[in-house]
């Protein structure tokens, strides 16, 4: 047979393969007991038809398989498997020119009673304006249970906490995977709770909202849900002035203009009083900014003529950020903390001049939304 006919043989069969699908057996694993496992239901989602869920089956025990699977260029799915109210995702691509693929997703058993939980508080952020708070926190929740197990509960099993006086809440969101999803508080007898699963491995939950402040001074409430070795609280304008309880001053970012604090070994069900005083930030715009509560970079930064390129140009320093992280390269990793650092110290710069003049309140605003955005992408990676 010739070369050339060997080509369009393997180039029809490949053809003929693309058009007619082949079959993808998906193997369930228990990762408490790691024996086969069961799941309530597993389905197949097409990500490049738009999540939209192509096949689904049911009371599912060791695995199964779903048929007419595509392998494009573009092919690519999410497996999605439910146990006990839990779901756990697996993506796949399948490779091109077979017929017949095998992957495996793992699920755990569940338990409502946590244990060997470890929690840290990588910031508690106040930004202190002339008549309100914004506090901007994240608790990371680190499962390592073993053998490994899922904790859920009705009406849940993590403590989070936000005050009573609170204006607005701007997000409560939790963060199991890549994407952040918004949940939601449960008042209970014991505390607030959030209903979500607390799976094996790292769980992150953000929270921000704003109080009221008075500049003669003004009490902030922290309840602690969780046993917390090193608790990072950062202050924004850089002189006001916060005291508390074992609160210790670890120095001063002159560059961002954020002064730095900490609390070592603070234990569970600890209520932190911060009070703080002090003349807080110029906010002309406050009810804009509280209605759009753009602040953090995971929401979507506002976009206007005036900051359009800047905004572009977080965007690409943080899409090289991401692939610096999930590749482990840390010259590219080097190189975006360097531009974000210099993309600070511009913002800051420029945000300085336009507080020292007559500036329009709504570019004050923005320029202090993109500092903060960016100060806190260079905290997250350090």
């Amino acid at each position: 047979m010739s070369r050339k006919l060997q080509i369009f043989l393997l180039s029809n069969l490949v053809i003929f393969t693309a058009l007619w699908g082949g079959d993808l057996r998906v193997n369930l694993i228990n990762g408490t007991s790691n024996t086969p496992g069961y799941a309530d239901r597993v389905a197949l989602i097409d990500l490049a038809a738009g999540m939209a869920e192509v096949a689904a089956v049911t009371d599912v025990s060791k695995a199964t398989t779903f048929s007419d699977i595509h392998s494009g260029s573009q092919s690519q799915y999410l497996i999605q498997a439910s146990l006990n109210g839990t779901k756990y995702t697996s993506t796949f691509v399948p490779a091109p020119g077979l017929t017949a693929w095998e992957t495996s997703i793992t699920l755990y058993d569940v338990s409502d009673q946590p244990t060997n939980i470890e929690a840290t508080v990588p910031f508690f952020v106040i930004y202190a304006f002339e008549d309100k708070f914004y506090i901007q926190k994240r608790l990371v929740l680190e499962n390592h249970s073993d053998p490994p197990m899922t904790f859920i509960g009705a009406p849940g099993v993590i403590k989070v906490y936000i005050p009573e006086n609170v204006i607005k809440l701007d997000y409560l969101t939790f963060k199991d995977g890549n994407m952040p999803i918004n949940t939601q508080s449960i008042e209970t007898e014991s505390g607030q709770l959030i209903p979500n699963a607390l799976k094996p491995g790292n769980t992150e939950i953000d929270i921000a909202y704003y109080l009221p402040y008075e500049p003669s001074g003004t009490e902030i409430l922290e309840e602690v849900g969780y046993g917390v070795e090193h608790f990072h609280v950062y202050t924004m304008p850089i002189d006001i002035k916060v005291t508390a309880t074992g609160l210790n001053r670890e120095g001063t970012d002159h560059e961002n203009g954020v002064a730095i604090y900490s609390i070592d070994r603070v234990a569970a069900g600890t209520e932190l009083k911060f009070l703080v005083s002090g003349k807080g930030m110029a906010d002309t715009q406050g009810q804009s900014q509280q209605n759009t509560g753009n602040i953090v970079v995971e929401h979507r930064l506002p976009i206007s003529n005036i900051f359009i390129l800047s905004g572009i140009l977080i965007l690409l320093i943080l899409g090289a950020l991401f692939i610096s992280i999930v590749r482990q390269h840390t010259d590219l990793k080097k190189d975006s903390v360097d531009l974000l650092k210099q993309q600070k110290k511009d913002l800051l710069a420029d945000y300085n001049r336009a507080a020292d003049s007559t500036t329009d309140g709504r570019v004050k605003e923005k320029l202090l939304q993109q500092l903060i955005a960016v100060y806190k992408t260079l905290e997250r990676i350090k």
